[in-house]
């Protein structure tokens, strides 16, 4: 039978990983880093809708949004002054949720779950496919 090895995690008193029980008052809400990469990069919402609207046309079922990002992601490695080009995994619901109140015939093109903070009364509620209502 395998056993896996004990690794020897000790470490000093004061060098011990402190974790949060919730948002820091000094750190922005998922929902204020989105809106603030939201309007600084609009771009990135229309090339998504583009994506979305071409994947619909062509008679796509449903598709993930990480699907979308990761496509966004291969055809623009770099921005225009050459930095890399980035996005956060954690937008991807928050683009999700947009593209389908921007168009509600593409509700069931995303799967959608409920959203695990305290600004989920902001959005849209879901059924119980966990489609837009």
């Amino acid at each position: 039978m395998y056993r896996q090895p004990q690794l020897p995690l000790d470490m000093p008193e004061g060098e011990q990983i402190q974790l949060r029980d919730g948002p820091s008052p000094d750190r922005p809400s998922l929902d204020e880093r989105f809106t603030a990469f939201h309007a600084s990069h609009p771009w990135i919402f229309k090339a998504l809708e583009e994506l979305a609207a071409q994947w619909v046309a062509e008679g796509g079922g449903q598709i993930g949004i990480k699907a979308l990002f990761e496509h966004l992601r291969w055809s623009s490695p770099y921005l225009e002054g050459g930095e890399p080009f980035r996005l956060n995994n954690n937008y991807t619901s928050r683009y999700a949720r947009l593209l389908c109140a921007r168009h509600p015939e593409w509700a069931g093109v995303f799967q959608l779950r409920s959203l695990r903070t305290s600004d989920a009364e902001k959005y849209p509620a879901l059924d119980a496919r966990d489609h837009l209502k």
